[in-house]
């Protein structure tokens, strides 16, 4: 039977015909995670869709530089 380690708490989380992509579920710390890994099975945090990486690069994160400096 496989078994794939939940990142978040390391609970050992029963695998059913894994296949890329399915999303599991973790009793433990209640966390939806995404098989990402077959051999071996590999789970992680799956990435939200509605995310993009512009998202995180907020204004007022990066200074501007001056070129008369």
């Amino acid at each position: 039977m496989p078994y794939a380690a939940c990142p978040g708490c390391d609970q050992n989380i029963f695998l059913r015909n894994p296949k890329l992509g399915d999303i599991v579920y973790c009793d433990n710390c209640e966390a939806d995670l995404e098989v990402v890994g077959l051999n071996p099975i590999e789970l992680d945090w799956p990435w939200d869709e509605d995310e993009t990486e512009d998202e995180f690069d907020e204004e007022g994160d990066e200074e501007e530089w001056d070129d008369d400096l």
